[in-house]
């Protein structure tokens, strides 16, 4: 067998719960055009290097040096190191709630599921605790100031102490027994770059004579950051694919001389300046074929069951809004999939893998698909979940109708309930057309999640006020949401005449190199600090309200899945049920821990009792931890603090679920609260 033209690698992070569409695209295209790809996920490889038992001593040891050596100064890491320390303690039952997130009878009992979910961000949160640089959650990554200066991405690169991915690659590296002309490497996404990075470096260290492409959206958007990228050509790769790679990886695989020849769509470096050849021409959505995800091991990822992404349109259809930069990657033209050919693409992706879960990760699916796809779909066969815009077009029928073709969920970005600040951002909903499109969807049976946030230039504390009344007396037909604060990101409409928007500097954050996202100041309206307050205020609402108390822990993916086995108001019922009866479950030692260590050697020992849910530490005696020990796992907590009431404060606690990147503040109590026997 020959070897492949080119070796497609997906690095971390990236969501574990469900494959990408980046190079099951890519690769589908070359093949169809006679190269021959392989493809390989070691994202989701590296989630489970990351937790993986063998590396529980190294952590423990790490952890227990922490606890030894950091100064007062330092008194909440210590706390997380203890509370790490606790979750690995249990370290063998967490595992196996995580194992068993892959039985899709996971998915018949809510509580089992949290469980299961909430066990791998904890084992996430404890091995990333003992990591020098690196935090690690189910989407998000953490690298500190690594991307500082080119001289710190370099030493972390090559650092196997302060870089676990380092270690990692090399060891997949080692397994590769087919050279490629050429690697590949996807990056989607930020939190992909640090990673990426040191993957690249590991891979001309062991095949220095293959060149390294990188693809994805998020080179391709730094290229006009000269001074910051050359110095990455040939240390870390040699061409950076720009937007879409269909064209421009085919012609590259085609050439003899890919820089010589100018083949479009490409970046390098040449004496002294980084090259960019003239665009692609772009590909016609009749020409793309039905993505390819052979040579991934569809079993590996953290899901009951599998939720394969398509795109039924590239581009946005609206692409105006002037917080958005996702329509210059397709060169802000937009380009509509024919329905029959989405549902060509469904029956076979369930032909070849079994699957029946489908996510449409278009940036918004287009009205006319809202009338022209479920007419194309059989009706309850499959599921979908997609993200759309508010439009004053959609009737009751059109949500009555996508229910009927499978679809169970739909994301939606409300960013904000002033209608002044919607027009000022350039999106153009009313509160009118937000309120009929969500009360139609909710009488459909679709559960409603909208992306909200504060702070968007020149927005008041009225106006935001009006988003936050608005989410919370809406939250009958809103099911869930997700608010965070306005982010000002390179290549949007904002940065590139952030005047016109009422922003009176821009602020390069000087913590990296390679920073996709600014800081900034406005001629009126909310800091950014402001919006920050803000969203704690929002969150103090929701707690008093008790609105938006459940699903927070779902992934996306996740969520479909639960919405194809359980009815949407049902589910809605059982999860405030689960959220209401966490401190009085029975089944208490899945989060509550305790653990002995002894500090410096001679030292007395200590004991310590951890409550990995709520976050928090009580430093006790041997005799609460005997007390713990032998109380029978089947008596209710509150059984328990009734029973032993110096135990309260570590037990009963409520604070959200263990997540990332922050997890805090911590709680340590001194010994003497902890005298429960």
């Amino acid at each position: 067998m020959t070897a492949p033209d080119l070796h497609l690698i997906f690095p971390p992070q990236w969501s574990p719960f469900q494959p990408f569409l980046s190079t099951p695209s890519l690769k589908a295209y070359l093949e169809s055009h006679g190269h021959r790809v392989r493809q390989s996920d070691w994202n989701v490889e590296f989630y489970e290097y990351f937790i993986d038992r063998r590396r529980l001593a190294k952590a423990s040891a790490r952890l227990m040096r922490y606890i030894r050596e950091l100064r007062e100064e330092n008194e909440i890491y210590r706390n997380s190191a203890y509370l790490a320390l606790g979750i690995l303690s249990n370290y063998e039952t967490k595992r196996s709630a995580v194992d068993r997130l892959r039985s899709p009878a996971c998915l018949d009992r809510v509580e089992d599921f949290y469980e299961s979910v909430t066990a791998l961000k904890r084992l996430l949160y404890a091995f990333s605790v003992a990591e020098p640089v690196v935090e690690v959650g189910t989407s998000s990554l953490s690298t500190a100031r690594v991307l500082r200066s080119a001289a710190a991405v370099d030493a972390f690169c090559e650092s196997e102490e302060d870089n676990p991915f380092l270690p990692f690659f090399r060891s997949k590296i080692a397994e590769i027994d087919e050279v490629p002309r050429y690697f590949g490497i996807s990056v989607i996404g930020t939190e992909q770059i640090l990673p990426s990075l040191t993957l690249g470096a590991a891979l001309k260290a062991r095949f220095p004579g293959v060149p390294i492409l990188v693809g994805g959206s998020v080179f391709s958007r730094l290229l006009d950051r000269e001074d910051a990228l050359q110095p990455l050509f040939g240390r870390f790769f040699d061409i950076v694919v720009r937007y879409e790679g269909e064209i421009p990886a085919d012609r590259l695989l085609s050439a003899t001389d890919p820089c010589g020849e100018r083949t479009p769509g490409i970046a390098f470096h040449e004496n002294g300046r980084i090259v960019m050849t003239d665009l692609a021409p772009q590909l016609p959505m009749e020409e793309i074929p039905t993505p390819d995800f052979g040579d991934l091991d569809l079993r590996r990822y953290f899901s009951p069951d599998i939720v394969l992404p398509l795109l039924s349109a590239r581009g946005c259809y609206w692409d105006k809004c002037a917080f958005c930069y996702h329509g210059m990657i397709y060169g802000d033209r937009y380009r509509v999939r024919d329905p029959k050919a989405i549902a060509a693409d469904v029956e076979r992706l369930n032909a070849r893998h079994g699957v029946t879960h489908f996510a449409l990760n278009d940036e918004a699916i287009p009205p006319k698909l809202f009338k022209t796809l479920p007419a194309a779909l059989p009706r309850r066969t499959y599921f979908f979940t997609g993200l759309y815009k508010f439009e004053r077009f959609f009737r009751a029928e059109h949500y009555r109708d996508m229910y009927e073709a499978g679809f169970r969920s739909l994301y939606i970005g409300l960013e904000s309930a002033s209608e002044r600040v919607q027009r000022h951002m350039r999106k153009n909903n009313t509160r009118a057309v937000m309120r009929a499109n969500l009360t139609d969807a909710d009488a459909a049976g679709i559960w409603n999640h909208t992306f909200n946030f504060f702070g968007f230039p020149t927005e008041t504390e009225a106006e935001a006020m009006e988003t936050a009344h608005f989410l919370i007396d809406n939250s009958a037909i809103i099911h869930s949401e997700g608010t965070g604060t306005f982010s000002f990101e390179h290549n949007a409409p904002i940065a590139k005449s952030p005047e016109a928007f009422g922003v009176s500097r821009v602020v390069e954050k000087t913590d990296s190199i390679l920073e996709l996202y600014y800081d900034y100041e406005v001629e009126s309206g909310l800091t950014q600090a402001d919006a920050t307050r803000m969203l704690e205020r929002f969150s103090e609402m929701k707690r008093q309200t008790g609105a938006y108390r459940y699903g927070g822990w779902i992934p996306r993916e996740h969520l479909l899945l639960l919405l194809a086995r359980h009815e949407r108001d049902a589910l809605r019922t059982k999860l405030a049920d689960l959220d209401s009866r966490l401190d009085e479950d029975a089944r208490w030692r899945r989060d509550i821990a305790w653990f002995a260590l002894q500090k410096e050697t001679g030292s007395e020992l200590r004991f310590f009792v951890v409550n990995t849910h709520a976050g928090t530490i009580l430093e006790t005696n041997r005799d609460a931890v005997l007390v713990l020990e032998f109380m029978p796992q089947d008596v209710p907590l509150k059984t328990i603090v009734e029973s032993f009431p110096a135990l309260a404060p570590v037990l009963t606690h409520r604070a959200e679920p263990v997540s990332q990147p922050a997890f805090g503040p911590l709680t340590p109590s001194s010994s003497a609260a902890g005298r429960a026997a």
